[in-house]
This record gives structure tokens, sequence and C-alpha cells, in this order.
């Protein structure tokens, strides 16, 4: 690596630095798919530009500038035109409400049962019983709004689970296990075995809540020396 590729490492850091300040704070905390997509086209441009040696440098820099310009000048029509903002930033998606999943909108997101778990739990929320809404925002970050102790028996009461699930969440959440037993009608064997649970118990316990058989289950876990048996929703 010559003196003049380190040259050319320095101009494009501290004029991408200086091009990202231009763009908005917004480009470094909430990257939208539009974001994401000029973000990684300004990197490949960037290094070409570092390992070319048949076009002068200064077009590299030129065409990273050209982009932040199209994205600045975007951001202030999409401010004035909501519908052109979800064309390029999209639109947030209700993957929870009133407690229910929307299976319509995860699928249509590619969204799926683990990725909302997942999520849920790098937020400290041990089970979808304490979830009220949840909101997929158009950067992949989930939003999620959860009942309030006050709320927890009307909510049970709005058939978000049975009389077995009333009882359980009127209870207190300390004894919520945040590991699924069941996924997508599949048992989760070894979730089960962690929890010293067997399936003739599981069985019983989901035909006490009125199902017929596990594959009838999108989404139960333990909590409360219950099972809790998520609903999905008709939306």
């Amino acid at each position: 690596m010559d003196w003049l590729i380190l040259l050319k490492i320095a101009i494009v850091y501290f004029f991408i630095l200086g091009l990202m300040k231009f763009m908005g704070k917004r480009e470094i905390g909430q990257l939208s798919l539009f974001d994401f997509v000029i973000i990684l086209v300004i990197a490949d441009i960037a290094v070409i530009g570092i390992e070319s040696e048949d076009h002068p440098f200064y077009n590299y820099l030129l065409g990273i500038f050209l982009l932040g310009l199209i994205q600045k000048i975007l951001a202030k029509i999409m401010l004035k035109i909501p519908k052109l903002r979800e064309v390029f930033d999209g639109r947030d998606s209700i993957i929870v409400f009133e407690g229910k999943l929307n299976l319509k909108e995860m699928t249509k997101q590619s969204y799926n049962i683990d990725d909302l778990i997942t999520q849920l739990r790098l937020k400290n929320i041990n089970s979808l019983s304490q979830v009220r809404y949840v909101i997929l925002e158009p950067n992949g970050e989930i939003s999620v709004f959860k009942y309030s102790d006050n709320e927890i028996g009307a909510a049970t009461g709005s058939k978000i689970g049975s009389r077995k699930n009333s009882q359980i969440l009127n209870q207190t959440n300390a004894n919520i296990v945040p590991l699924p037993v069941i996924i997508s009608g599949k048992v989760d064997t070894r979730n089960l075995k962690l929890l010293k649970l067997t399936e003739p118990w599981l069985q019983e316990e989901i035909q006490k809540q009125g199902y017929a058989k596990i594959e009838d289950i999108y989404y139960a876990n333990y909590e409360n020396d219950g099972l809790f048996i998520v609903q999905i929703g008709d939306f």
C-alpha cells in the first residue's frame, strides 16, 4: 500500500463524514431500506475509487456527493409527500394487536415468530402474554406496548387466552419462563425437557384450553405453572 492509497483513504473518510452530516443524523440513528441502499452504494464507490487508477479520483468523490445530494433532496420532498415516503422508506406493520398475532402481516413482511420472540427477549420481555401491541417499524426494529397491571384482566376477557390463561395472567409475572414449548404447531422438545415437562402433560393442557391437537397451536410457552397459548387475530 503506497502513500497515494493512504491519502485516498484519509480523503474518503473525511469526505463521507462531512457528507453524512450533510445528509442528517437520521442516517446514523435509524436506517430505512432506502437509507441502507444509499450507504451501501456509497461504500462501494469509495472502495472502487481508492483502488482504481483508470479514472481521476475526484470523479468517484463527485459520484458519492451526487448520491448524498439525491438523498437530501428526496428527504425534503418526502417530508411533504407521505405517499412517496411509503414508497422509499416503507411503512410500519402491526404484528400484534390487542394481544393477538397478525399472521397475515407477518407473512407479508417475511417476519416469523422466532424473529418476534428474539426481539422481545432483547427488550427484556419474557412472554407474549405481557404484550398488547407490537409494531414492526420500517427500519426493522419493533416498538412494543405492554399491558399495564390493571389491563390484564380485561385483556384476558377479550379472548387473548382461555379461562386458564386468565388465571395465569392475573398472577405475578415473576414465574414466566422465556422458553416456548410450541412453535408453529410443533413441540420444542429441548425446551420441554429443560422445563421437566412431558408431551402427555402438554396434550392435557391444550385440551383443557379447548384445543384438539398441538398442530392447532401457533405458539405457546410455560409460565406461572401453566401454559399460555397466544391467539391468532382475524385481521
